[in-house]
């Protein structure tokens, strides 16, 4: 199906009218009770889309690599799961602030989440959305059934990143009109959120009660208009994309599993460009409230980027299976203890699923099962034997000697 934009401008407003009603009026189009209003028109109109072969396609395949994704990972010993866990969990908050143009390194993100999960008592940048995501990973959070539900998703998200002047000002979302920008830097108006909170309420609520209580629409295909819906009507002044794409990576959770839903910012900064066109066409009334183009977009990009990190898995995989091998055979360790070789593959599983960020004492301590007496001896010997490295104080991060696995 050719999507209604792509022929706006080649028929008389007679002949595109006539297009338009007859698809939504197709028996089969799937009217949502969602409305827009696109900028500069007086025209209002029902979100509507056709469920054709292309999209349901798309829902297959995420399926499938989604299946294939999960059985690679359960695959792997706890280790290196938590270890992949948590790579992906810094790449996931990386790009969603890079989507924002919030100022952020991985290597900050990464040691903000080493340090919540050893529960160090200091100021941390992005705790509070840190632990958001955590919480999502382990399934703690309920689907969102209110507007109070979503200001207490948007405060955890933003929490300490929104300039004083851009919170918002009304009961629970904006009082005043905001506006959305082309990202090209011309800065031309694009979209203007809905207006009065008032008006906000009532959209908000009919978006829960549309992700919540329509089950015959499948769930992947919600999210994605709801996500849609979600910038449409841009509750707040900032920080409505961190917010929704966490919103959305809940849903998705439920259907996809937790670790899949670690994509959506990836894929969403990965085809940045592809991404913000689909929110910039479909707001327009070149669309006519069609949100067939939206959807595909959506799920391109999840089936693209969950692709793109089953790949990354099993080749993470492959790598470990080949350090592996070569322990076993490794002369050093062949009249140490077995905890030492042991050690070893969990500092190797940390090199090759979590980038290398270091283990340290206490958490070798509780993998091994071993006294952090114990431990602390070993590492000083692994030490010695030039087969890690040691950084930092207080705590201590140990990493296998990168040159290990080149010579």
């Amino acid at each position: 199906m050719r999507h209604i934009y792509k022929i706006f401008h080649e028929k008389s407003n007679s002949e595109l009218n006539a297009i338009y009603q007859k698809r939504f009026d197709y028996e089969s189009a799937v009217h949502l009770g969602l409305h827009i209003k696109p900028m500069s028109q007086p025209n209002r109109y029902e979100l509507y889309y056709i469920p054709t072969n292309q999209l349901l396609n798309l829902v297959n395949n995420i399926h499938s690599i989604s299946r294939d994704f999960q059985a690679t990972f359960e695959s792997l010993s706890k280790v290196a799961q938590n270890q992949f866990i948590n790579e992906c969990l810094v790449e996931e908050l990386y790009n969603t602030n890079d989507l924002e143009g919030i100022r952020s390194t991985r290597e900050e993100i990464a040691r903000s989440t080493k340090e919540i999960q050893l529960k160090v008592k200091s100021k941390k940048r992005f705790e509070s959305m840190i632990k958001s995501y955590m919480a999502l990973l382990s399934n703690e959070i309920k689907f969102p059934q209110s507007s109070e539900d979503i200001r207490i998703i948007y405060d955890e998200i933003t929490n300490g990143e929104i300039d004083p002047k851009e919170l918002p000002d009304g009961d629970i979302f904006r009082k005043e009109a905001t506006f959305v920008q082309k990202k090209s830097g011309s800065g031309k108006i694009i979209h203007q959120g809905i207006t009065p909170e008032k008006d906000i309420l009532v959209a908000m609520e009919e978006l829960l009660n549309f992700m919540n209580n329509h089950d015959d629409i499948p769930l992947m295909i919600r999210v994605a208009i709801g996500h849609y819906f979600y910038g449409y009507v841009h509750p707040f002044y900032d920080g409505n994309g961190r917010t929704s794409r966490f919103i959305s990576s809940l849903y998705l959770s439920d259907v996809l599993g937790e670790i899949c839903t670690l994509s959506l910012s990836r894929g969403c900064n990965t085809f940045r460009t592809k991404y913000l066109e689909a929110f910039e066409i479909t707001n327009s009334i070149r669309s006519c409230g069609e949100l067939n183009f939206f959807i595909e977009c959506f799920l391109e990009i999840i089936l693209n980027t969950l692709h793109q990190m089953n790949g990354e898995l099993k080749e993470k995989n492959e790598l470990l299976s080949i350090a592996n091998h070569k322990l076993l055979k490794e002369p050093i360790l062949l009249e140490k203890d077995d905890l030492y070789r042991n050690i070893m593959f969990v500092l190797a599983q940390n090199h090759f699923f979590d980038s290398g960020s270091g283990l340290t004492i206490k958490e070798l301590a509780e993998i091994s099962g071993k006294s952090e007496v114990t431990l602390r001896k070993t590492m000083k010997d692994l030490l010695g034997l030039s087969l890690i490295e040691k950084r930092g104080e207080r705590p201590a991060y140990y990493h296998i000697n990168q040159r290990y696995f080149e010579e």
